[in-house]
């Protein structure tokens, strides 16, 4: 997925995945089937690493935060095209990578990262939080519109980082924007893999 899939043929994935073509047509039948097993193993391994980071009971800022810098690790190693070729020519790939992000597991944890800085009392309750999970991952797609976000103009590191601040600032309490303040403080980086991730991804891939 970092290289672009529009032009990528059988003989370049068996190669990526070293192993013979013949090989590989033992286990798909195609192109398409092989886009879509490789987008249902992407996202199930996912689903492992987002369950991790929210066993490990961090505050609600915090876990926004790691759960923000996952997702937007793998989309910053992602071809800029991508989205385009998943939609147009993998339509079932595209449909798994949509649904988890629009309606299932990544839309969910970030519902229950809003409810629990709510309980924490860092959040507000007085927005509906369906439609601000929704309004938030919106705009991580709206990030890699190159008509919006130029890379000769902008990092996108700092444009991901801005939107996450953004989004926290906009939910927070006075209670929540001392915390915000007192985390940002401490935290210069960018949203991508965190050591904290990294050594979760380690772990899963290890078993």
């Amino acid at each position: 997925m970092t290289k672009g899939i529009k032009n990528m043929t059988m003989d370049d994935m068996a190669k990526e995945l070293k192993v013979s073509k013949k090989t590989l047509y033992k286990y798909v039948k195609n192109r398409p089937e092989l886009v879509s097993k490789s987008m249902k193993w992407r996202l199930d391994f996912d689903t492992k690493v987002l369950t991790a980071i929210l066993e490990r009971n961090l505050g609600a800022v915090e876990e926004l935060w790691e759960l923000s810098s996952y997702h937007i690790g793998h989309l910053k190693m992602m071809h800029p095209s991508l989205h385009h070729d998943l939609a147009k020519y993998y339509r079932e790939a595209w449909l798994m990578f949509s649904d988890f992000t629009k309606t299932g597991y990544l839309y969910q944890t970030t519902i229950n990262n809003i409810k629990k800085g709510i309980s924490q009392g860092l959040y507000r309750n007085d927005f509906d939080a369906e439609v601000i999970a929704k309004l938030y991952l919106s705009k991580i797609d709206m990030v890699f519109d190159s008509s919006v976000f130029p890379a000769t103009n902008y990092n996108f590191g700092e444009v991901c980082r801005e939107m996450v601040k953004y989004h926290v600032n906009g939910m927070a309490t006075e209670k929540g924007r001392a915390e915000i303040a007192k985390f940002w403080s401490n935290n210069k980086s960018e949203p991508g893999f965190s050591k904290a991730n990294q050594q979760i991804i380690e772990n899963l891939l290890s078993i």
